[in-house]
């Protein structure tokens, strides 16, 4: 049995209590009220995180390449397991479409993506 929850909101300080109960994977892993590597670092093997790209901050406000620098470094992150990339909730309609293929030419240049 695969365990998913979604939470929004800073729970970072529950998060090891919820992999003791059977939790496998958190979503939203939101950047605004979480230290990302910090939090997949601390439960790396015991719990898995989706999300992580910044809806409220680097999506709608950023620049095509801060886009670029903060997918790639968060697709880096997830290379040891334990995370998927992904915004960290529903991509509101603000953003600028040129940030969103910003985003997507960086998940397609990484090795093994189906729509290379």
């Amino acid at each position: 049995r695969f365990v998913f929850l979604h939470s929004c909101g800073k729970v970072d300080g529950i998060l090891g209590e919820l992999a003791e109960i059977g939790l496998n994977c958190f979503n939203p892993f939101q950047p605004e009220v979480m230290d990302v590597a910090a939090v997949k670092r601390e439960h790396h093997g015991r719990l898995a995180f989706h999300g992580g790209m910044s809806i409220q901050k680097v999506l709608p406000f950023g620049t095509p390449e801060d886009v670029r620098r903060e997918a790639a470094r968060l697709v880096d992150l997830g290379r040891d397991g334990g995370y998927v990339f992904s915004p960290s909730h529903a991509v509101p309609p603000d953003v600028p479409p040129e940030n969103l293929l910003a985003m997507m030419d960086v998940l397609r240049s990484q090795p093994g993506c189906a729509a290379q």
